[in-house]
């Protein structure tokens, strides 16, 4: 949408980022209300794992936005350096950004393009969500309708209902992506690779997933459980909220077991064997019995026998 500078803030003697619109865009009203918007959503949010907005405005054709100057790199540019990242790092990262939507949840804000160009990891070890271009307020009603049936995100790392265009995106998205973000941190490759966009979303929706440590034998069995909820295809399946998350997060970084995880798998279970009752049910109320044939001629054969059987009788008597 522009460039961003790296420059400096007089009047406070700090280094900041300055994003500006490129021109072109600019000249489109939708383009440059979106970009305003950003900077008036990323405002409602001052959380130490977001990156702060600080001004926005425009000086003659120039329209700019102001925010933190965050130096480090981002998880995108370490995994394109060969990096796979050890479990335990990978799920402190996690967790910071679970908690950086946590507070945009509070505030029912929703990111909707989590993915790893968009975590920038400071040189202290600090992770911080940019870029919410995408982002939008749950009551934005005018918005979400305008959007529906629009596929927004990033393919990699979009969940189903984003794919499918639902109009009702929810915390629950950015979980998705976030989970699928941390299966990419932990193997080195994305949950459903590919070169082709269309057969990309539509693993999303359809294929199974193979659990990060099926790919990678080093990870913990929890990390797979953890990812598989987050990354559940059916929403109602997943973590409902970012501090459900956290719970299972904090479990795995102590070395425990994830405790939503699990009774979400009894839960996930107890699911499927319901809709398996009820297809079977289906079936046998559609399905006429049908006996196999040798029934059928026994059945005859008996009924000739008593047939001659009361023929012999009356001719006896």
């Amino acid at each position: 949408m522009g460039i961003v500078y790296k420059a400096r803030q007089l009047s406070m003697n700090r280094l900041v980022a300055i994003k500006l619109l490129h021109p072109r865009l600019a000249a489109n009203p939708k383009y440059l209300e979106r970009f305003t918007q950003e900077a008036h959503i990323a405002a409602r949010l001052n959380h130490n794992n977001v990156v702060q907005a600080i001004d926005v405005g425009s000086i003659g054709s120039l329209h700019y936005f102001i925010m933190e100057y965050v130096q480090g790199t981002t998880i995108k540019a370490e995994l394109e350096a060969g990096k796979i990242f050890e479990e335990q790092e990978a799920l402190e990262i996690v967790r910071q950004i679970a908690q950086a939507l946590e507070h945009a949840h509070r505030r029912h804000l929703v990111h909707r393009d989590i993915k790893p160009a968009n975590i920038i990891l400071t040189i202290e070890g600090t992770a911080k969500l940019a870029d919410l271009g995408l982002a939008r307020a749950l009551a934005d009603e005018s918005r979400a309708e305008s959007e529906k049936g629009l596929v927004l995100g990033t393919p990699y790392y979009i969940s189903p209902e984003q794919i499918q265009g639902d109009e009702d995106i929810d915390v629950r998205a950015d979980i998705y992506a976030l989970g699928a973000t941390l299966y990419h941190m932990v193997t080195g490759q994305p949950p459903f690779p590919g070169s082709q966009v269309e057969k990309v979303l539509r693993a999303h929706l359809k294929d199974e997933l193979v659990p990060p440590d099926h790919v990678n034998t080093k990870l913990s069995a929890g990390i797979g459980e953890v990812v598989e909820v987050m990354m559940a295809k059916d929403r109602s399946l997943r973590y409902q909220t970012p501090s459900t998350l956290l719970t299972d997060l904090e479990c795995l970084v102590a070395g425990q077991a994830p405790k939503v995880a699990r009774q979400q798998s009894v839960q996930s279970s107890l699911h499927d064997l319901a809709e398996g009752e009820r297809e079977d049910e289906a079936k046998k109320a559609s399905v006429p019995t049908v006996y196999p044939i040798w029934l059928a001629v026994l059945g005859g054969l008996l009924a000739i026998s008593l047939i001659l059987n009361v023929v012999l009788f009356l001719m006896k008597k």
